[in-house]
């Protein structure tokens, strides 16, 4: 299988880079350049400061997960732990994954956190996250369905997909709050199919004591579950709203309903595996602004705003957490 993993990168990267010439070819530049050219100084700031925000914000739920296991780490290390593992995830091939084992490197190497903790936290951290992604799609895809933008009859197996997808971590959440352990036990028959390979086991050790402390860590913090969920709930608020704001700013007139179709085609673009959604993101932005009459100047423009964003916190973050420098 190393073959077709060589042979994907390299096609990964050309797919992406064809479908973002197609958008600039079927959007002037010139028309790009007018609707950025909207943009004073105020607004650009106001952007810069409503994402730092967000970044920030980002980091609430792990931090607190931590707080609740009994670590108690400073807000702005977990922040910047965080922003590292979002560098290697959005230059990583696939849909926002591959920053995790830095995260768990770094507890356990910087703070001496076990590693079962380690993973447990972060595990749940990525379990609410999911939970909170995938719902959030389902209600945009049922908002855009509704309000006459996307029509459910011929969109069938995008909805079951996505409505799939949001089920299984509230349904993993709640298996491991009966005291299930559905991943180890997957392990369990991975190493009797590969009993060749010792490292399974110990793979399999850490794997059920994460498991194990965050059955624990549901039954004895309900409350901070909640806490958790209305964190993740706030997350995708800021999303919206910063979505909502540049928008407005572009001179685009809008409601934050009109945001959500944005926000949604966006999300949907990052479950593809091009690196950081190059090319999807802005081809969804688009056809978002098409879908709501507006021209496809704003949909390139936004999703312009949100590529150089997204580069620029993913370098700072492979640059603070001392990826690019070799200081972990």
């Amino acid at each position: 299988m190393s073959w077709l993993k060589e042979f994907w990168k390299p096609l990964a990267w050309l797919i992406a880079i064809a479908l973002v010439i197609y958008v600039f070819a079927i959007t002037p530049f010139a028309d790009i350049i007018a609707v950025l050219g909207n943009l004073s100084i105020f607004q650009i700031a106001a952007l810069i400061f409503v994402n730092i925000g967000i970044i920030i914000l980002f980091g609430l739920r792990w931090w607190l997960l931590l707080r609740l296991q009994g670590y108690r780490l400073p807000y702005l290390v977990i922040v910047r732990y965080r922003l590292a593992a979002f560098g290697v995830s959005y230059f990583t091939p696939g849909p926002q994954f591959g920053g995790e084992p830095l995260q768990v490197y770094y507890l356990h190497n910087n703070h001496q956190i076990p590693t079962s903790d380690a993973v447990a936290s972060l595990s749940l951290d990525k379990l609410f996250e999911l939970m909170a992604n995938f719902t959030f799609l389902v209600i945009g895809l049922v908002f855009i369905s509704t309000g006459g933008y996307l029509s459910v009859g011929q969109n069938i197996p995008l909805f079951l997909i996505i409505s799939t997808l949001a089920v299984l971590p509230w349904g993993y959440l709640l298996l491991l709050y009966f005291g299930k352990q559905p991943i180890s036990q997957i392990s369990m028959a991975l190493i009797a199919l590969f009993s060749e390979h010792p490292k399974l086991e110990g793979f399999n050790q850490t794997i059920r004591e994460s498991e194990t402390q965050i059955s624990k860590f549901l039954l004895s913090k309900t409350i901070g579950m909640v806490s958790l969920m209305l964190i993740s709930g706030i997350v995708w608020v800021a999303l919206v709203f910063e979505y909502w704001l540049a928008l407005r700013y572009l001179g685009a007139a809008l409601n934050p309903g009109d945001a959500l179709v944005f926000v949604t085609a966006a999300r949907l673009a990052f479950l593809t595996p091009l690196p950081g959604g190059l090319g999807s993101l802005e081809i969804s932005q688009v056809l978002a602004a098409g879908a709501l009459g507006m021209g496809a100047e704003i949909g390139a423009s936004i999703g312009l705003i949100i590529r150089i964003r997204d580069i620029v916190f993913g370098l700072v973050g492979l640059l603070w957490g001392g990826i690019l420098t070799r200081r972990f």
